[in-house]
């Protein structure tokens, strides 16, 4: 299949046969493993009733209709305890997988793993997988068509970090020394850095609050980058 590097890497992580595909779109991910000889048993959940069709169409167009079960639905709530191993939740903003997880503890508590690629708010996804007895395993960062993602394999396990830095930018990234990440905090520290200037040129009350806050993000960006 055709399918793009985000996904394809998405796809690699995947460490079990029976996948749950949450959000499954046109079934990329699941009927891509299969090709691969992957999965012996798949599921393709999405909540739109369009998408579930033409993830059906592409499923009976691979001949994967004997593996690939298509279920509609949010998030994990059709699936029931241990019916996956692997649940992958990929291309939405990091609130809504944590709100997927929340709605459907017991699937999430029965899985042996969890494949990630939020799309935004990767510091709060980071923090919550640790409340629920997850731990980062891996962490990847890409970029594709200009953009950066975060790929996260987690595992059951009891995990913790103790700097900020680590749960906003990933200690797996800053042990790498990711050069997408280093690329990525040095565009932002630029910003940052011009954002600052032009608010000590302001002596607004939120000029000065948002000045802390401003430095404050600094702060973190360079203790990351000396990492990198």
């Amino acid at each position: 299949m055709d399918i793009s590097k985000r996904l394809q890497a998405v796809a690699a992580l995947v460490s079990y046969p029976q996948v749950a595909d949450i959000g499954t779109d046109h079934g990329y991910v699941p009927i891509f493993l299969h090709s691969l000889g992957k999965l012996t048993r798949g599921f393709a959940c999405d909540v739109r009733k369009g998408p579930l069709e033409k993830a059906r169409e592409n499923i009976l167009l691979y001949g994967a209709q004997e593996i690939i079960e298509t279920r509609l639905g949010s998030g994990l709530l059709p699936m029931q305890p241990k019916e996956a191993q692997t649940a992958v939740i990929a291309g939405m903003g990091g609130m809504l997988t944590i709100r997927i997880l929340k709605d459907s503890p017991e699937v999430a508590a029965s899985l042996k793993e969890l494949i990630l690629a939020p799309q935004h708010d990767v510091d709060a996804v980071r923090r919550y997988l640790h409340t629920i007895g997850f731990s980062i395993e891996t962490e990847e960062m890409l970029k594709e068509d200009g953009k950066y993602y975060n790929i996260l394999r987690c595992i059951p396990g009891e995990e913790k970090y103790h700097r900020e830095i680590d749960y906003l930018y990933g200690k797996g990234l800053l042990l790498q020394k990711n050069p997408f990440l280093k690329e990525l905090l040095t565009a932002e520290e630029r910003k940052y850095c011009l954002v600052e200037k032009r608010l000590l040129e302001s002596q607004t009350e939120n000029a000065k609050e948002r000045l802390l806050q401003v430095r404050e993000k600094l702060g973190f960006m360079r203790e990351a980058l000396a990492c990198l």
